[in-house]
């Protein structure tokens, strides 16, 4: 009862401020045309209005990016309808995931994330590293929700994440801010772009963070005795981007990320720093373009390794042991896209070839065993897609198939030494494993009226298997697991109504209602082997039927220039429908799953400052697949507020972060911080050469 009045206090005090803002405000109706006619590229892969997509699309604009008293991108994405994220302890966060209609799972390998149109998803476990892709680098935000496989192929079943890069807009442009808040966390950040000519911009970002953090282990969960410590945080990057344009037919763009961080595991038994994780993050990205007439291409390569370091130490029967965790995660790949245009179609076709591979292993410090695991993922994908428009643009029709074909292989698994000799059974080469996949879409968008705008959609999504799961054994939640190179792509099949109405020229509502049905889901499944004649054996299979129903709605209102307010809500019940290996898990709830979210914002940028205050509610989650434990629902309020000086060249700005010092929990291991404050200064200057 307790959470469901705190979710109508928000509904309530977002209506009253709505009410009251006018009040403060010149009566100057916003111009909503621009608003109707917003460019999206995500759902179609061509720059188009959002009533020509016929989709789910919410949209993150650089208004709402630089005005969020957040300090992360997927801190943003959580205030958008029908995500969800885990993130808890603010930047000291090793590991934050991003799902979109309750395909998580703890997993983040169902939602694929692109940045500038290219995947960032690794292959080993489909992971995301969030703390590598900084704020001041990114321009907007574009989530299609429901499964965008038929156009981008493996990790799009439940949605897609596209992360668009700033670009130089004028000829000379310097930003440099510093930030000091809560936990002694230092942020500082410097960005240089322009266009030098015609034909040439440049853009480059450094930064620098640190924090002391906090311990975010709840008492309860605190051992004798107890290791416990703050989780520290030091990270830094650098980005840049350069961009040739020759002739119409011919562009180019290049960028080159870099991030490398440290960041404390929370537990100190004899290392000097603890347990920590380090991560050596390199992102390259080469992307050819050009447009003619009705033709235009796109042709882009890229390469992303993540050098993963861990530290984990422990006392195990009294005895102190050590072992570093080393991986190579590289993914490459390259795409091809070919569009023709005519008067009433748009017509698509394109390739994907993409590599994934792991080379990782733990190596033991107090003893000599390690435990080796690598193996390779290639994914050859065909698409075509074909879009028309007919009476007089206001039917949009997509229809769409692609084709993947995937092939793991040089599989090996390798445990050596007497602390890991349970595992030396399972040594040895792996075997390889293909398997191929249509993903189908067909969609229609209708706009009867200006004001009206409704879309019917069916998709099929996929997901492959992590090689994670393909090629290592060793422990987990569960316990001990095997690897299994067989197994195949988990399937999901959506239907989807929604659409926007117009209900006054400043308020418009956004509701959807989807059905969607999974199967060969993946679990784990107990072998029938056991471990010292005692512990169960499991291994991932795909054995599990999932039925997933859901309303996303949005309302956003406004009522003066310089006033903006949104409100939303997600409704999500994903459940196992059959599974007869664990019949006992049928009809329970997907994990990390809120049935209900209530978020929303007001933001006001019209006057002597610039402020926006941001509410969410997030109902009972589900941490085991039993359904037997769940942590409480929670609401929490941010707020920042900024002042702009000489003529938008210095910046002063605060934000609160968890207003009332709700110390929720967002995962079932770990505490949020509480109230966090930060103050920021910000130089812009923006000229001449």
């Amino acid at each position: 009862m307790v959470q469901v009045i705190n979710g109508f206090r928000i509904i309530c005090i977002f209506i009253l401020l709505s009410v009251m803002a006018p009040l403060h405000a010149n009566n100057t109706v916003v111009d909503t045309v621009l608003v109707l006619q917003e460019v999206v590229v995500t759902g179609s892969g061509k720059e188009r209005p959002v009533t020509q997509n016929p989709g789910n699309i919410g949209v993150i604009t650089p208004l709402i990016l630089r005005n969020s008293p957040a300090q992360s991108i997927d801190d943003i994405l959580s205030m958008i309808s029908g995500v969800n994220t885990t993130r808890s302890d603010g930047l000291s966060n090793i590991h934050s995931n991003v799902s979109v209609r309750g395909l998580s799972e703890d997993e983040q390998g169902r939602t694929l994330v692109l940045f500038d149109g290219l995947p960032v998803n690794t292959s080993d476990e489909g992971s995301v590293n969030w703390n590598s892709i900084h704020m001041n680098n990114v321009e907007r935000i574009e989530v299609f929700k429901g499964p965008g496989s038929s156009l981008y192929g493996n990790n799009a079943m439940g949605g897609v994440i596209n992360i668009i890069s700033r670009k130089p807009l004028t000829p000379f442009s310097l930003n440099a801010s510093g930030t000091y808040g809560s936990l002694n966390t230092w942020k500082g950040n410097l960005g240089l772009s322009g266009r030098l000519n015609e034909r040439l911009s440049l853009f480059v970002s450094g930064y620098y963070n640190k924090s002391d953090g906090f311990n975010n282990t709840p008492e309860h969960l605190r051992t004798f005795p107890d290791y416990s410590v703050a989780r520290f945080m030091k990270e830094g990057g650098l980005y840049t981007k350069i961009l040739f344009s020759f002739h119409p037919l011919f562009n180019i763009g290049l960028s080159y990320d870099l991030y490398r961080d440290k960041r404390g595991e929370g537990e100190k038994i004899k290392a000097p720093l603890g347990e920590f994780r380090h991560f050596n993050h390199h992102r390259i990205q080469g992307r050819f373009y050009g447009e003619k007439g009705r033709f235009s291409y796109d042709a882009s390569l890229y390469f992303q390794r993540q050098d993963y370091f861990r530290l984990d130490e422990r006392i195990k029967n009294e005895v102190y042991q050590r072992f570093d965790v080393k991986s190579l995660r590289d993914d490459w790949g390259a795409m091809l896209h070919a569009r023709f245009s005519g008067k009433y179609n748009d017509f698509a076709i394109g390739g994907e070839f993409k590599n994934g591979s792991i080379d990782g292993g733990d190596h033991y410090v107090t003893s000599p065993d390690e435990v080796l695991n690598k193996g390779t993922m290639n994914i050859i994908s065909l698409f075509i897609q074909n879009e028309l428009n007919f009476w007089k643009e206001h039917f949009w029709l997509q229809v769409a198939i692609r084709y993947d074909n995937t092939f793991f292989h040089n599989g090996r698994f390798q445990a050596n030494g007497d602390n890991v000799a349970d595992f030396n059974g399972y040594n040895g080469n792996l075997k390889n494993n293909r398997w191929e996949h249509f993903s189908p879409r067909a969609a229609l968008r209708f706009n009867p009226t200006k004001s009206i705008s409704v879309y019917l959609s069916y998709s099929q999504g996929f997901r492959a298997s992590i090689l994670d799961d393909l090629c290592r054994s060793g422990w987990m939640w569960v316990g001990p697991k095997i690897a299994n190179p067989e197994l195949g792509p988990e399937q999901l099949d959506n239907y989807e109504v929604g659409g926007t109405f117009w209900l006054a020229p400043c308020l418009s509502f956004s509701p959807s209602f989807y059905y969607a049905r999974g199967r060969d889901f993946l679990y784990y499944v107990a072998t029938g082997e056991k471990m010292w004649g005692k512990r169960d054996i499991f291994r991932r299979e795909n054995v599990s039927k999932v039925d997933m129903k859901g309303i996303e709605s949005d309302l956003d209102f406004m009522p003066v220039n310089g006033l903006k307010i949104n409100l939303n809500y997600s409704y999500n019940n994903p459940r196992v429908k059959d599974f007869r290996q664990k019949p006992e898990l049928n009809n329970k709830v997907l994990t990390y799953a809120p049935a209900n979210q209530v978020k929303g914002y007001v933001l006001w940028t019209g006057g002597v400052v610039d402020a926006m205050i941001r509410g969410q509610y997030k109902s009972r989650q589900y941490t085991t697949e039993d359904n037997s434990s769940s942590i409480a629902g929670f609401t929490i309020w941010d707020a920042q507020v900024s002042r702009w000086f000489f003529r938008h060249r210095f910046c002063v700005g605060a934000e609160i972060l968890n207003v009332f010092d709700n110390r929720h929990m967002n995962t079932k291991d770990y505490i949020s911080a509480g109230r966090l404050m930060n103050v920021r200064l910000t130089v812009n200057i923006n000229g001449k050469l």
